[in-house]
């Protein structure tokens, strides 16, 4: 039961944090003049909105598919890692947090799904 608490406790830690950083650096780093910041806000965070309540409340469901939603996020990590040359930061972050997500959820998942088995019988 403790293994599966610390589980939920670092995919929402690494969900907020991904949220942070993805405000952060929508907020503050330098963009195209072409392309508005509203666009980037519901670009790069609405997504992240639809799964937080279900994240909130622990649903082994929801972590299973927010931890598919983390692909597109660890991508454009990666993707902006190798083409940006200046700032590496906010990429490097939305990569960390992203891939803690991914393997905690699943992780949270499975664990979740051992202690229903073992308590049904």
């Amino acid at each position: 039961m403790k293994f599966v608490q610390s589980l939920r406790i670092i995919s929402l830690i690494s969900f907020f944090g991904l949220m942070i950083s993805v405000l952060v650096w929508i907020l503050l780093a330098e963009h195209s003049e072409n392309f508005p910041v509203a666009a980037w806000l519901i670009i790069g965070v609405m997504p992240l909105l639809f799964p937080m309540r279900g994240i909130l409340y622990g649903k082994s469901y929801t972590h299973a598919w927010a931890s598919f939603l983390m692909l597109f996020y660890i991508a454009h990590g990666i993707g902006e890692l190798y083409s940006r040359d200046a700032i590496i930061w906010y990429p490097l972050f939305e990569v960390i947090f992203s891939s803690v997500f991914f393997i905690a959820a699943n992780l949270y998942i499975r664990a979740l799904a051992k202690l229903r088995r073992n308590s049904q019988t």
